[in-house]
């Protein structure tokens, strides 16, 4: 595969992360999405070597921004200055924590799948040799 279409991948891949990334921490600066934009993508160029590996570490990151999800609405409330969430407050932290956890599982799952997937196709390994 050329260099440019797993470039291109990760330029693709490095986008979604980022807009899952700025989807947990609204509201964001533009700096600060274009910095983990551009390190999202630097860090898939730098681990993919695969067109399915650059993809399976987007989902794996997902996953683990999905789960970061709840603890980013607490801390968020903390910057906040709120000492006793409302009840307002604390139905939106019960229901980042139930999404946060199902689109977590999903996206984890999917990752360890594209990961099998990879490791399936990979020719196995050589015995040791015997002396």
């Amino acid at each position: 595969m050329p260099d440019w279409a797993l470039k291109l991948n990760a330029v693709a891949a490095g986008v979604v992360v980022t807009f899952g990334f700025t989807m947990a921490w609204n509201p964001i600066p533009v700096s600060w999405a274009v910095l983990a934009g551009l390190g999202f993508t630097a860090l898939l160029v730098w681990l993919g070597t695969t067109p399915k590996h650059i993809w399976a570490w987007a989902c794996l990151f997902l996953g683990l921004e999905s789960l970061s999800w709840p603890v980013v609405q607490m801390i968020k409330l903390k910057l906040g200055g709120v000492a006793e969430p409302s009840e307002d407050q604390t139905i939106e932290l019960l229901r980042a924590g139930v999404f946060g956890v199902i689109f977590a599982t999903f996206w984890l799952t999917f990752a360890y799948g594209v990961f099998r997937w990879i490791k399936r196709g990979e020719p196995p390994a050589e015995p040791p040799v015997k002396r």
